[in-house]
Parts: structure tokens; C-alpha cells; sequence
């Protein structure tokens, strides 16, 4: 095994517990506006089965830069809502004006975004990963296609905004992953961008570099076309294609 000084991590349902936090919330908006009565919302965890699948299309897009990010915040909760109001069930008269609908999906995604920050649940083991990386001297960027203001909030909520020597947000850069220049931007801010000017001091410090993520596309593929290893966080055993330098379904692995 390889030792790195380097580290880059993603963010949600790498370090932060996002599916975990997120379903909370959820839960708790469902009660908050009553949407068993007013949407025929009978099981909380089919509506988050089904926001879920809405969701992830649109964070697609998003990072190809199909839809704006308002367009995104809006639209996820709007398309769900609007799967039970075309099931002909007996809804609130207000659920079946569209305008209406849109003008509440704004709403309930305002509380979402607002309530999300102030989770706490962190994948299994990552404090312990990151308070060990930094003992051994480790320099750690935080490398993230989310929201800046909410995954800011995120990381000091949840305790390990610390552990953190800088943080590299997509909107903020300008670029998402699995783009080259958001990996780059971390090195540059990490051991300065003389050092990453320099080809034979940037070749170094790569094979020092290690990106850790759950997504396959943007994080280990992205780090594979930018020249650097990947530690694959894969606790749900998905299949993928290409293989990253390692794999693993618990982040303590890192510490072999």
C-alpha cells in the first residue's frame, strides 16, 4: 500500500451521510405540511424512493449544465409532487393548480435547504479517518459538486469543517467534476500553484494524491483523467466499470 500526503474527499455520501440526513428531513417536511392528507402521501419512504429517482436525473443534468441550479432546487420536489397528483388521488384543490404547486415546491425546498445543514450523520468511520489522516501529517481538501452555502453549513455542522485545509466547491470554481480543473484547483490550493506550475514538482505531488469518492463518474473516473489515484467508497457493493486503485465498503480502509 501506498502512503499519500494528499487527500482529496467528496463530500455527501462520502464523509456526510447524505441519504441518511436528507430522508430525516424529508420525513419530518412531510408531517410539517401534512402531505398524508393533502397529497395522499401514505408511506414516506416510497416518497423518498421516488424523489430520490427525480433527484438524481436532475443532479445529472445539472452538472452537464442542462438546468440551472434554481431549476434543479425547484423542479426535484415539483415532479414528485406532481406523480401523486396525476394517480387521481383525493388532494388538497391547491395540489392540483399548477401554479399553485410550483409556487409550494418552492416552498418545501426552501425548508429542505434550510433544515439540511443542520444534520449531523457522517458516513461510518470518516471522523476517525480524518482526525488519523491529520495526525500523520496529511493535508486534506474537501472537493464538492453541492450547493456551496449548504455544504459549508454541512461540514461545520456535522464537526469536521477542521480536518479541512480548503475547500473546493464546483460553483465556486466554475467547474464540476469529473472536470480536470476542480481536482487541479485543490492541489493548487493545497501546496500552492507554483508547485503545480512546475511539471516534474506536479508530477510528485499527484502520485502523493489520493481522491476518495462514492461516484464512479465524478469522482474515481474524473481522478483517473486528471493523473491521480482513487480510493472507490463503495458500501453498497455497485457494480462499475474500470477499476480504481482501491475499493472499499468502509472508509477504514484508508488507514491500512
Amino acid at each position: 500500500m501506498k502512503r499519500y500526503k494528499y487527500y482529496l474527499f467528496d463530500i455527501d455520501r462520502t464523509l456526510w451521510a447524505f441519504d441518511a440526513n436528507s430522508k430525516r428531513v424529508i420525513f419530518a417536511l412531510l408531517d410539517f405540511y401534512n402531505l398524508h392528507d393533502r397529497l395522499c402521501v401514505f408511506s414516506k419512504e416510497e416518497f423518498f424512493r421516488r424523489y430520490d429517482s427525480v433527484n438524481r436525473l436532475l443532479w445529472q443534468k445539472y452538472e452537464a449544465g442542462m438546468i440551472s441550479k434554481e431549476e434543479l432546487r425547484t423542479e426535484r420536489f415539483y415532479r414528485t409532487f406532481i406523480e401523486y397528483v396525476e394517480e387521481g388521488g383525493e388532494v388538497e384543490s391547491e395540489m392540483l393548480d399548477r401554479d399553485a404547486l410550483r409556487d409550494f415546491s418552492c416552498r418545501f425546498s426552501e425548508n429542505y435547504l434550510y433544515r439540511m445543514p443542520y444534520e449531523k450523520e457522517l458516513e461510518p468511520g470518516a471522523r476517525e479517518v480524518l482526525e488519523k489522516l491529520k495526525g500523520r501529517g496529511c493535508k486534506i481538501a474537501a472537493v464538492s459538486n453541492g450547493f456551496k452555502e449548504i455544504q459549508y453549513g454541512k461540514l461545520g455542522n456535522s464537526g469536521i469543517l477542521d480536518y479541512m485545509d480548503t475547500i473546493v466547491i464546483s460553483e465556486e470554481v466554475g467547474a464540476h467534476k469529473p472536470s480536470p480543473v476542480i481536482f487541479r484547483t485543490a492541489l493548487e490550493r493545497l501546496c500552492g500553484v507554483e508547485a503545480l506550475s512546475d511539471k516534474e514538482r506536479r508530477d510528485f505531488i499527484k502520485s502523493q494524491t489520493l481522491m476518495v469518492g462514492d461516484d464512479f463518474a465524478n469522482d474515481i473516473e474524473g481522478a483517473q483523467i486528471f493523473g491521480i489515484d482513487q480510493f472507490y467508497y463503495n458500501p453498497y457493493h455497485k457494480e462499475c466499470d474500470g477499476g480504481p486503485t482501491y475499493e472499499s465498503d468502509t472508509l477504514l480502509s484508508l488507514l491500512d
